[in-house]
């Protein structure tokens, strides 16, 4: 039967029927489950577990990809809860916090609570009152998860502690990490800094008795750390091989996918082609508000800024001589996408980047597909390098492994290391073993060379001795003041005053190295113009030396010029 709104009024007021208010609560990712697996740890985990228990402080757990750092995690949390404590875990990326999710709801229910920007108004506050009262015990999330609104936190586990995504150098600017070490010693419960590949800073300090060290040196599985094959591309280039793919590859490829098996492949560059060249006149095509090249994405057949996201029309000629000969330079995920689909007819490839994972639960549908064997090939950036566990997958690609390893950057071949072993370590994590596959046309960089026995203890040591011969972090601290305004003239100004400003003051110290002001490497940005002024500052002369440096800033910030001091910014572009 159908009422009006009369009939039911008149129902209330005679009090037949009630009136009251019914909050619906939003559930991220609630179609998300996993069955609850009986897990066995191994004497090496169950011993890690009983260390971390009984700790307090920063602990890093230093465990190769595989070595079920996952398994402690829980065993930890879930000694914590039963204490009637609380646990905030946190990873490095959005993508991974549905498959963490998976696994911490399918044992502790709906006492996991889940909190990251990728959540709507709606998401975020009743996640985030489920932690307020005590309804969840348990948050998990990116990195403003650690704002998580909990008392009597028993541990807080930051995993893939190395990643370049827990400091926050946008407003509200922070790191992640040492707002953990604060909750931690307000609570007085122990923070875990899990990594295949520690952070140099954080391996030292493990070194030093300053932190706690823990390690899992092997693998849960049976197999051993998959064989890296390294392939000299130059080598493949002399022989006539023009493709993306080395001979290798396109053999390991084929055999894969036809035994039923699933590859991975990586390049840490999205689009069809990374800039546009005019082959008459050079020209190359860039963002009016960025100095950046353009990058070409021919599913959409636009142009885009990956700095500030504007869009153009794809050229068809030269703006600046008319020519139609235009080159599409350096290739991006779409490219490797067109060119495995040419090798390998009929294959079924999925593609994850930031580019296919702009809309809600984008993340979860991918992976979700991949994990159910609706894909033969997963192809992706970074976002594919972390965390994730397909146990079908037996073959990694990895393809320009070298293309940061110039970068003007002091980390560039800590981060290659970090990145080519993270991704090398998705193959043969289950029963059938994995083969890696790496394509450099630096074959003989000590990176790849320890990387290929994934010798991180190896690397490590000859990483930080080039870092104590040369003075930079984390022998030192290297300071940015970076300055930014929509005039010109008025972060000239101001640049000139806080190097004047910051030269006085080295001149009256002595106390650290000025190292030079001038243009960022990338000049202009979201419309803004950008200069920097760095220096180096010796550990023990930090804390007297760092109060002055934010005086000068903040006496140079005005209306027309944004100051911020960086301290060991994560990106120097």
């Amino acid at each position: 039967a159908k009422f009006g709104v009369s009939a039911i009024n008149g129902l209330r007021e005679k009090g037949v029927v009630t009136e009251s208010d019914v909050h619906e609560r939003s559930t991220p990712l609630k179609t998300l489950q996993r069955e609850k697996k009986h897990v066995v740890l191994t004497e090496m985990q169950a011993s890690a577990v009983e260390t971390l228990c009984g700790a307090k402080g920063t602990y890093l757990l230093h465990g190769v990809t595989g070595s079920g750092k996952t398994e402690v995690y829980e065993c930890v949390i879930e000694r914590m809860i039963a204490k009637g404590k609380t646990a905030i875990m946190l990873v490095p990326e959005i993508s991974l916090t549905p498959q963490m999710l998976g696994l911490f709801r399918a044992r502790f229910g709906d006492d996991v609570a889940i909190l990251h920007s990728g959540l709507n108004a709606s998401e975020r506050y009743d996640e985030w009152k489920r932690l307020k009262t005590g309804k969840a015990h348990i948050a998990i999330g990116a990195r403003s998860a650690i704002f998580a609104p909990l008392e009597n936190i028993g541990a807080i586990i930051i995993d893939e502690e190395h990643d370049t995504s827990y400091l926050s150098e946008s407003n509200p600017r922070y790191d992640t990490k040492t707002i953990a070490e604060y909750r931690a010693k307000a609570n007085d419960c122990v923070l875990i800094l899990g990594s295949a590949t520690p952070d140099m800073e954080t391996y030292l300090k493990a070194t030093e008795g300053v932190y706690g060290l823990v390690s899992l040196p092997e693998r849960i599985s049976k197999h051993k750390l998959p064989e890296m094959e390294i392939v000299d591309m130059t080598a493949e280039f002399r022989q006539g091989n023009r493709s993306l793919f080395s001979l290798a590859l396109q053999e390991a490829l084929k055999e894969t996918v036809a035994k039923g098996e699933q590859a991975m492949l990586f390049l840490n560059r999205r689009g069809f082609a990374s800039f546009i060249r005019c082959k008459e006149c050079g020209y190359i095509a860039k963002c009016e508000d960025c100095d950046i090249s353009l990058t070409y994405h021919k599913e959409d057949n636009e142009l885009k800024c990956h700095y500030c996201g504007r869009r153009y029309h794809a050229l068809t000629k030269c703006p600046n001589c008319g020519s139609h000969e235009i080159k599409q330079g350096r290739i991006g995920t779409e490219k490797v996408v067109e060119e495995l689909k040419n090798l390998i007819p009929g294959v079924r490839v999925l593609r994850m980047d930031n580019d296919t994972t702009v809309r809600k639960d984008s993340y979860f549908k991918i992976l979700s597909a991949f994990g159910n064997k609706e894909a033969d090939v997963l192809v992706g950036t970074q976002m594919i390098a972390k965390g994730h566990d397909f146990g079908n997958v037996t073959l990694v690609g990895i393809l320009e492994a070298d293309a940061a390893l110039y970068f003007s950057d002091y980390r560039s071949s800590e981060r290659t290391f970090q990145l080519i072993t993270q991704v090398a370590g998705r193959a043969g994590r289950a029963e059938k073993e994995g083969r890696v596959i790496l394509q450099t046309y630096a074959p003989k960089h000590y990176v790849f060379r320890f990387g290929r026995t994934y010798d991180y203890i190896g690397f490590w040591k000859k990483e930080i001795n080039t870092r104590m011969v040369t003075k930079f972090p984390p022998f030192t601290k290297v300071v940015r003041v970076l300055l930014s305004s929509v005039n010109e003239q008025d972060v000239v100004d101001a640049a000139r005053n806080v190097y004047k400003s910051v030269q006085n003051l080295q001149s009256q110290s002595g106390k650290f190295v000025y190292l030079g002001a001038s243009k960022s490497p990338v000049t202009r940005m979201n419309g803004l113009c950008r200069y920097q002024v760095m220096m180096r500052i010796e550990p023990q002369q930090f804390e007297n030396i760092i109060g002055e440096i934010y005086k000068i800033a903040d006496q140079n910030k005005s209306k027309k010029c944004n100051v911020f001091v960086e301290i060991n910014p994560q990106s120097l572009i």
